[in-house]
């Protein structure tokens, strides 16, 4: 069944911080019937994490992809029905792929200082950078 994939677009990389990017591309992932379909670009507009979270709804966004990412801005999109997969670096086009095959926890699309194994789940299932979880432990 096909979604719509957004990736917080900083230049043909995923934004390092979701929270300030201006723009998403949006995507038709189809896991079982990949297509070439071109992404469509939006603007996100105001910069309060649940108008934010209104656009990505508005634009039919159901899993988001994104760099860093504010626990109030996360909170209010998936609060919108919407999948966070935050901590993610590297070209878009790639990272599209990579979801696509289910490749995207490879080391190489984690963001610089989330390390290799990068990612754990806490809080709920939601995915934390290493780096960031031994901040709030220290």
């Amino acid at each position: 069944m096909p979604i719509t994939l957004a990736v917080a677009d900083w230049k043909g990389r995923v934004s390092p911080v979701f929270d300030v990017t201006e723009r998403v591309r949006l995507f038709v992932v189809d896991v079982d019937n990949p297509s070439d379909e071109r992404p469509v670009t939006a603007r996100l507009g105001d910069r309060s994490p649940h108008a934010r979270a209104r656009r990505l709804v508005e634009l039919g966004a159901r899993v988001l992809v994104c760099g860093a990412i504010s626990r109030q801005l996360q909170t209010a999109v998936i609060a919108s029905g919407i999948r966070v997969i935050p901590w993610v670096s590297g070209n878009v086009e790639e990272v599209v792929r990579a979801y696509r095959d289910g490749a995207l926890d490879e080391a190489r699309f984690a963001m610089p200082g989330c390390g290799g194994a990068r990612l754990r789940r806490r809080h709920g299932g939601q995915r934390r950078c290493l780096s960031e979880e031994t901040e709030e432990t220290s």
